[in-house]
Formats: C-alpha cells, structure tokens, sequence
C-alpha cells in the first residue's frame, strides 16, 4: 500500500483569504481557519502565502529576546547531476559570497555576529536549509540580506576555488565519522541510479576534476542548477521575533515575493531504492572506532500522509520498550546489547530501522538477536492491534503537547520548519502535528507491521575487525571495507515459521505513571515580579538545600538535584573508573525499573561531576518525589552484576580507545584539560585501571562511596517549602551523611602555569587522517574579575568575526575555525582561537600569530558604533530570560555546585558591559593578548600533527626558527622532499637580509620560491602533491612572505619565563618557545590555584 497515494493532499486553498500588507500595500494571501496549538502556548501566528506561491509561518513571541529564521526548499543532494555530485552543498556554500544588494562576501556573517546571532545552513539528500538567530531589534536586516540569497546572489567566481577547498576540507574532516561512513554504504548498496546512491558532501574530484575531465564550466552548471531548482514553490519560510505579526507579514512579504517562481522540477516520483535484489543480506563493514553497531533495517511505504497517526510508530511503542522483559532488558541480560532504538523514517526512501549498540558476543551472535528481534514481532502480531496502546500514547502525547515547554526561538524555527515541509499536513495542523493520534485504526497497524518480516530486510553490521569475515569491497568516498553475504535460507525460515520462542519476553503492560495532576501551586503569584534567585532553607553539616517556586512558567514541572561529594569519588585513577562504572550500571538498571516513569514524560540522571556524583530527577512534579526515592534508594543499596560489569568494561575499554580517532581539534582540547586540570586523570591511565577491577572490589568502593558525604539538593518548580524540606529529611536518611563542612572532601584543582610560550604537540593517532590542528589558549585575567571576564567575553565576539573571515574564508587554513573564550570556575580565563585543516601546524601558527598583530589594528580602528553594537549584543545575550523550568534549575545549578552562589551573575556582567569603553579594551589587549607588549605574556598552544604530513624532530625545534620550519612544511607538502632544512633556513636569511629596506616582498616571492624549488620535487612528492597543489602553492608563497616580512611587521616572541625547562627534558626554540615533551613533567614545576570564594554569606531561612 502506497499511502501517500491512497491519501489525498489536504486543501491548502480554501481557508486562505486575499490580503494587503499595512505598510507597503503588498498582496498576499492568510489563512483564517484555526490554528491548533498547544495550551501553554502564548505565541500568536498567521501562516501566508506569497504571490510566489511561498508558504511563511509568522511567529509572535511577545517574550523572546531573540528573533529566528529559517529558510528551506525541497531540493537536495538528490537532485546533483550525476557527473558532478556534491553540487547542492557547494551552492549552498557559494550563496554565502555575497549579493548584488550585499556584494561583501562577509556581509551576511559579519552583520549576524557583529549583532550576537548565529548563522548556519544544512543540505541533505532532499533538503537545503539556511537558518539564523539574532537579537530582535537587527532581525530585519538580517532577513533582508538573507532573502537576498534567494533573489540576486553574485556567484562571484572568484570565491570558486576557495569554496571548493572548504568542501573538500569539510569532506575530509568526515572521512573517519563511523556515520558518513555507514550512511554512505547504505547508499551505495542501493538500486543503480538512484539518486540515493549519490555522493552528496563532494569534494574537489567529484567537482573541480570531474568538471574539468568533462569539459565543464563548473560554475555554469552553478547557475543552471541554481535556475532550475531555487524556486519560491518549493519554499517555505519560517520567522519568529517579538515583533507584532503585522510587521512580521510586512518584511516576509517585502523581502521573500521577488523570488523566481521557477516551478517544480525536483523528481518525487520514485521507486524505493532498496529494490528486492538488496534484501535478505548480512553487509559486513569495517569501523574507525572500536565499536560494534547492528542495524535491522526494512524498506517500507512513506507513511507522511498519517502524520496525525503512523502506524509505525504503534510498533516502536513496542520494540522501544526498556522495561523489565522487554526486548531490549532481554538483550542486555544475555551480554549481546547495550541498549536499542527502532524508528521509521519518511520519504521515497522510507525505512524501518532497528539499531542495535551491541557486545562484541552480540555481533557474532547477530542471528540470534535477529530471533529475538523478530520474535517480538511474532508477540505482536499475535496479540494485533490493542486501542488501548492507542489511547495511552494518545494520552502521553496530549499531556507533552499541552505541557509543553518554551524554547527559544531559534529552536522554535528549526522545529517548524521540518513540520511544514510535509505536503500533506493540513494548514489548522501546522503546529500541532504531534499533538495526538486522531484515530485508532487497526487496519494500517496490520498492514504496516506485515512489512516488518523476514522476507523484508538486511542487516548492517560494524566492527573494528570481524572474526571470519574478510571485509575486501571498500566504498569510494568514506572509504569503509566491506563484504556482503547471504543471510542463511535456514535462518530466513526459521525467521518467517511464525514459531519462533525466547524466554523472558512480553509485551509492554498498561502504563501506572502517567501523571494526572497537572495543578499549579503558585498560581495566585504568577502575576508578580518573578524572583531571579533560589532561597537557601537549610544548611548544617552535611546539606545544603536550595528551593525556587515556580513564579515566572505557570508549568506543572519541577527539577530536583543532588550533588554529592564524597573523598573516595575520584582520589585515585581506580576509584574514579569505579565510580564512573557504578553511575552507568546503576543508569542501566534504573532505565529497566523506572522506563514508565520515562515514557510519561519524566527523566532521571546518574552521573559523574568533577569530584562529585550527580543525582536528579524532572518533569511533572505530581511524581518526582515518588521517582526520586526509587533513584536515591536503588544508588544507596547498588548491587554489582558480574555480567553487567564485564558489559560496561568492555565499553570503557572500547570509549578510550576511541579517543585517539577523535578530530584533531578535539584531541587539542582533550590534552589542553589534562595539561590544565590537576585533579583529572588520562584516559589511558585510565584504561589501565580497568582490569584491575573485580567485582569484588567494585562492591566494596560502592559500599563504601557514601559513607562521608556532603550534599546539596536543589529544587526549583511547582513545589513548595514543604515539599522540598521533606525531600531534604527523605536524603539524610537515605544517605545518612557524615557531618562535615566539605573542605576536606576534594576540590578542583587548575594549574596556575607561570608566563611564557609554551607548546604541547602530539601525532595524530590515528594514521588515516589528513588534517592537522592547532589550539592556542592565550591566558586572560583571573576568571572570579567580572570586569576582566567581561572584557575577554567583547573580544571573543570581535575575534570570532574576523578570526573565521581571515583563517578560514581568505587563507583556507581549514574547515573548522574560530574562536571563544574559556572561563573556568578557578583559576584564569582563556582567549582560544582553533585552527583545524590539512595545513602543517607551524604554518598556521604563523597565521594566528600575524592575526593577532593585525588584530590590534582593526580595534584600533574600529569605529564607537560598531564597538557599541557588539557590547549591546552581549548586553543582551546576559539578560535574556530562561525558556522554562529545566534551564532556569541548570542556571542555579551550577552556582550552587561549584560553591560560588552568584545568582545575580547574568544582571552584574550586563550591567558591567554596558559601562566598558573601546579604550579599555585595547589597553587589555596589550596586557594579556599582544605578545610584543604583555608583560607576564602566558600562551599554551597544543598541536596535533597528521602523520601525512612532514613533522620537525626535537632537536629541529631547537635550531630552526618557526618561520623557517613553516615555510619547509609547506614545500614538503607541495611534494619537494628532496629539500634540506638548512638550505630552507639559509635561504630565509639571505632573502631577509637582502630585502630589509623592499617594502613590496609579495612581488618577488614566486621568483624566490622558484629558485628555491628548483630540481627538489621528487616523483614520490609530485604525487602526494596532486590535488591540492594549487592551494599548497599559495601557502608556500604566504609562508614565505610571513618569513620575510616577520622580523619587520611584527617582533618575535620575547621569553619570559624565568625558569630553565631544559632540565626536565623541554627544548627552546630560537623564537623563546618551550617545547613539552612530558607534560606531566612541567606540571610538576607549576603551582594550583586555590578556590575561589563565595560572592556572598550563606544564611539559611530555617535553622536545622
């Protein structure tokens, strides 16, 4: 049954009436039916359609902050041309490069982030999607240069090769994503010519030298592909501000109705790619990470048209259970899984999926899950179709929709914008698809679950290694291994006998904790001034308790936290590994007891904090208290499981071994914590630990955890005082904790490293990956100085524009570039500027370098409004309102835990900003950043170099300058490895020398270089140079100007540091640079900091 076919669209013509904007008298038409919305939903709406035939949801938000919006069209990597696939991603990334109304290539980004937005954009195999967020009073210039898009983009040619490079950048840093990887398989093992089997990232051989081998002009297929498929019928549009809807109507109509109406020219019209041929098969495929993943997945009809009741998702009500004797309770108690997800996804190419994160004995075991799998589905097709299933997710599903909480808006358009694509949503259902099943038809259940047998399905399954399987296929692109094989006809028969039996399963039973009360306690004082800060009611020895009352959400919700610290938590690297074990079994055992408490809408955590364990609970707060108990209970009288132990083991072995597959930036920031943190442990050490651990010796940290303990509960929600002191009472005895005042049970501990330049370089690990990275942490002020936080937070927000504009857009260092600033709870903040791309780490060292002289510049000139609108944008990010309970309780949270208590933070650092002058921010500049004038200049930068690429050794680091080892990476990478260093470094002198009073160096580079290059380029470099050489051409020129013009546009490095590193293995570069070889080692030569101090006297309101 095609339902699509067999439903009719609904009727997107009547309802709507003709109208003319208030201001500029434009036409357009409204539609006047009803809207269903949820009950706690305050926004109003109009939905519109342009004389274009663009469909725009308006959103007033009368409390936002923050305006949205989001532009989509139904037009994706689907429609590539098949000799130049990744087209619609590149265009995506071309629209970016300016317009006729807007030629600056940055101007959109520019405008965004100079006013505290964010920006993005997304293309999928049937979508493309630009979206951004921005403060409300900027959001109509925003809009206007984002319809520019859509009306005259310049597709300036110029900015081809550029965006080329950041597509096959951005390739590449997915290349080892375990994802893509099985993403693109699923893809290639489709139906030949089906657009499905297309390669929808691209990258510069499937455009740049598939066009040339062609003989096309790539960026005349741009346009046609641009003038075919950008087409105002398959838009939608979605915005929400606190603007009045008028206004709102006024600027979508204005700015969005001169796009082309080119008409519907995307092929919808297509059969499943998963054609017979595909089915009945076990594909085996290699993964980067240590991992085992196991996917059961069945073409099945688009079921889009049932929106207001799939089929489907009667199913997974059932498959998704995680109950006790439910499927995914049965695999984990047999050792093979660790947990279980099934879903349907919708379109032409409509699948159910089952995904399994099994064990290394579950893969091997798959057939074995598959009966499990499919004998679960036997139970519910025996049983059929039960409406009272029906009516309990009908009845979950109404209690979310009518409880449901606010979002920003940003999130709102993201949302909306997914929901309004659907051609078959009705216009009144616009915002409320997921409102609840209208009906209970046991028919389509039947129909759809006929689909999910055994005659319908393959299975993908993911290892590191597979014993007995030689995985010699290896797909194109992400290039994954891979072998597939026939699923045994024996199996297959076994599978559809209709008798398949496995002990300890069932069907899920009527759920006992939907919540029924939905009262709100505070409802005569929601109309008063809400109180921005929780009030302490008891404090002694061993507790603290926090407590808001709702006054500001008029919600039937509630959080309620513990935060317990205990000396044993992690004092040593065994007792930490233990303590994480204990807090994830105790999750998956609390998962099995507590999931209809889950499936109701209420959410539990066990987790491990920085010297502490964290508990809570949240949702409706009719049954937190009952959930709470069941959680402090069961973490209070834990018991080891010897094979749920063993399962977790496995996982913490596989988790840090991952990690050296994780992206170079964020192995950068993994040992920039370690190098910073003295109360951290490394993985390795770590893992190391893992099989020392019993049992045995598991129980007895358990037994032991709580015994000295302080504990701080906070409670903010539709609670009151009552309540939260008797949950206070209800935790001292259960805990029973040991009166102390908390200091001597640990804290976190920073190292306070002394001034100098520091350098922490690793090899990638892992041996396939191209790109290199680089993180220089620059060191600011002490985090606990407002004003000094506050200054870092105005220069993060100017670097961040300029940082990306530089690093990434003109010099093409990478795909992932900016910047941001690190305050952390003690200690001293952090500017951070990241740099991730193929380029050798020296080299773009160069460029931060120079970037952060230039940098001074463009401050400097930078005129009073521009500096006034980026410190009101922070103004207004400060000030800006929670959404809803649950962030409202993370806010308070993290003062309470962290001992600081400064609730009153957001409104101090906005008043802060609003008082700090473009002058000072200069004179902090060259206090901290500027390396020329800083006095006590502190700079840790960590660098992660690919095993692609030439790396210097120790003892290069100590006799070349940077500059010289930068400029021979880059010849190295253009293919000269017959080059020597020292002719590189002589060659620099003699250049520098020669030229000292030559203002213009640019101008004699090529020839430099091409004496310099002359006869090095061997045949084995010429080939590693193919592809790319273009651009490393350009970055050995630059590399070369750098090196030239360093000494005169912006001094070196003057060394600081008092101490001789040299005696604990460290080498000084020429620059004055220290290069780490054991960071342990330096740790051990720098002092901590101690604790910051509470900004003011705790005082309870009750005495204990």
């Amino acid at each position: 049954m095609d339902f699509c076919k067999n439903y009719p669209l609904p009727n997107w013509t009547s309802g709507f009436e003709h109208r003319k904007t208030l201001g500029s008298q434009l036409p357009y038409e409204e539609y006047t039916g009803p809207l269903e919305k949820s009950a706690s939903d305050t926004n109003d709406y109009k939905l519109i359609r342009l004389p274009n035939n663009l469909v725009v949801m308006c959103a007033q938000d009368f409390a936002t902050e923050t305006a949205a919006a989001t532009l989509s069209l139904d037009v994706g990597a689907s429609m590539d041309p098949i000799e130049l696939q990744g087209l619609a991603h590149f265009l995506e990334h071309m629209l970016f490069m300016g317009t006729e109304k807007y030629p600056n290539e940055d101007e959109y980004k520019t405008y965004i982030s100079q006013h505290g937005g964010q920006y993005n954009a997304r293309t999928s195999y049937a979508q493309t999607r630009y979206h951004f967020g921005i403060a409300n009073d900027s959001f109509e210039g925003a809009l206007d240069r984002l319809s520019s898009f859509f009306t005259k983009p310049l597709f300036k040619k110029d900015c081809v090769d550029r965006e080329l490079c950041a597509v096959d950048s951005e390739y590449k840093g997915l290349i080892n994503s375990d994802i893509w990887r099985s993403y693109s398989l699923e893809c290639k093992l489709s139906s030949p010519g089906h657009p499905r089997t297309k390669f929808m990232v691209g990258s510069l051989e499937t455009l740049k030298q598939s066009a040339q081998d062609l003989g096309l002009d790539l960026h005349e297929e741009l346009l046609k592909f641009y003038n075919k498929y950008y087409s105002s019928d398959i838009m939608k549009l979605v915005i929400c501000g606190n603007h009045s809807l008028d206004q709102l109507v006024e600027w979508a109509v204005s700015k969005f109705s001169d796009v082309k109406s080119r008409g519907d020219n995307v092929q919808r019209d297509l059969e499943h790619p998963v054609s017979a041929e595909f089915l009945g098969k076990a594909v085996f495929f290699e993964t980067v990470n240590d991992k085992h993943t196991m996917k059961i997945s069945f073409p099945v009809p688009d079921t889009k048209a049932l929106y207001r009741y799939n089929p489907f998702n009667y199913i997974s009500h059932s498959i998704n259970h995680k109950g006790q004797d439910s499927l995914t309770a049965y695999l984990k108690r047999q050792g093979w899984a660790t947990s279980l997800n099934a879903s349907v996804s919708t379109g032409t190419d409509a699948e159910y999926t089952v995904a399994i994160n099994a064990t290394p004995e579950g893969l091997e075991k798959y057939e074995d899950i598959l009966r499990a799998v499919f004998a679960h589905v036997q139970m519910l097709a025996s049983s059929g179709p039960q409406e009272w299933v029906q009516q309990e997710m009908s009845s979950i599903m109404r209690i979310g929709f009518d409880n449901r909480d606010k979002v920003g808006a940003l999130k709102w358009v993201l949302d909306h914008t997914r929901i309004i694509h659907n051609e078959y949503i009705a216009p009144e259902h616009v915002l409320s698809k997921d409102n609840a099943y209208e009906k209970f038809n046991y028919n389509d259940v039947v129909h759809c679950l006929g689909y999910i047998n055994p005659h319908n399905f393959r299975v993908f399954l993911g290892a590191l290694k597979h014993k007995s399987i030689d995985c010699t296929e290896i797909e194109p692109h992400f290039k994954a291994a891979y072998h597939v094989d026939s699923l045994s006809a024996d199996l297959l028969q076994e599978l559809a006998s209709g008798s398949i039996h496995v002990s300890g399963l069932r069907l899920p039973e009527k759920n006992e904790c939907i919540p029924d009360d939905f009262s709100i306690k505070n409802a005569n004082m929601l109309g008063d001034a809400a109180v921005l800060r929780p009030s302490l009611l008891k404090l002694n020895d061993n507790i603290e308790l926090w407590f808001k009352q709702d006054d500001q959400f008029s919600s039937p919700k509630g959080v309620i936290s513990l935060n317990i610290k205990a000396p044993t938590i992690s004092s040593s690297p065994q007792s930490c590994i233990m303590s994480s074990l204990y807090c994830d079994m105790l999750d998956s055992n609390l998962r099995e007891d507590l999931f209809d408490f889950i499936r109701a809408g209420q959410i539990f955590w066990t987790t491990i904090g920085n010297l502490s364990i964290n508990l809570g609970v949240s949702g409706y707060n009719s049954k937190l208290s009952n959930l709470l108990a069941v959680v402090m209970e069961k973490a209070k009288s834990f018991k080891v499981d010897d094979a749920l132990l063993s399962v977790h083991m496995a996982k913490y072995k596989q988790r840090y071994a991952n990690i050296a597959n994780d992206p170079p930036s964020q192995l950068c920031a993994i040992y920039k914590y370690y190098l910073v943190s003295a109360s951290g442990w490394h993985h390795q050490l770590l893992e190391s630990e893992l099989a020392k651990i019993t049992p045995a010796k598991l129980q007895a940290h358990v037994d032991s955890l709580f015994d000295v303990t302080r504990i701080k509960v906070s409670m903010v929600g539709n609670f009151d005082e009552a309540e939260a002191l008797n949950v206070a009472d209800n935790v001292q005895a259960v805990f029973k904790p040991t009166p102390n005042l908390g200091y001597d049970l640990g804290r976190p501990r920073e190292y306070n490293f002394e001034p100098g330049y520091y350098v922490y370089q690793m090899q990638v690990p892992n041996e396939d990956c191209v790109n290199s990275a680089v993180l220089s942490h620059i060191y600011c002020g002490p985090s606990a100085d407002k004003r000094e936080s506050a200054l870092l937070e105005i220069l993060k927000a100017l670097v961040h524009d300029s940082c990306f504009a530089e690093l990434r857009t003109k010099h093409q260092l990478g795909y992932k570039v900016g910047a941001a600033c690190r305050p952390y709870p003690i200690g001293r903040s952090e500017l951070v500027l990241r740099v991730e791309g193929e380029s050798n780490p020296m080299y773009v060292t160069m460029h931060i370098n120079k970037f952060i002289h230039d940098m001074q510049q463009r401050l400097a000139e930078m005129s009073d409004r521009q500096f006034d609108d980026r410190v009101q944008s922070l103004v207004k990010k400060y000030l800006e309102r929670v959404k809803n309970i649950k962030q409202e309780a993370g806010r308070y949270s993290i003062e309470v835990n962290t001992g600081i208590y400064d609730f009153d933070l957001h409104k101090s650092m906005a008043e802060i900003l609003q008082s700090i002058a473009k002058e000072e921010l200069l004179v902090f500049w060259n206090k901290y950043i500027n390396l020329s004038t800083a006095p006590a200049y502190t700079r840790i930068d960590v660098q992660m170099w690919s095993t692609k690429i030439w790396r210097p050794a120790a003892s290069d680091f100590e006799e070349y300058s940077a500059k010289t080892l930068a400029l021979y990476g880059c010849l190295r990478s253009e293919g000269n490895d017959a080059l020597d260093v020292d002719r590189v470094d002589e060659f620099i002198a003699t250049a520098i020398a020669a030229r000292q009073e030559q203002s213009d160096v640019s101008n004699s580079a090529d020839a430099l270089l091409a004496e310099l290059k002359s006869a090095t380029l061997s045949e084995s470099g010429a080939v590693y140079a193919a592809g790319r050489s273009e651009e490393r051409a350009a970055h050995t020129s630059t590399a070369l100007e750098l090196a030239i013009r360093d000494h005169k546009t912006f001094g070196n490095y003057t060394d600081v540091s008092c101490t001789n590193f040299a005696t604990i293995g460290m080498s000084k570069t020429p620059d004055g640079l220290w290069i780490m070889a054991d960071y342990k080692k330096f740790q051990a030569t720098q002092e901590t900091y101690g604790s910051d101090l509470p900004v003011e006297v705790l005082v309870p309101k009750y005495s204990s």
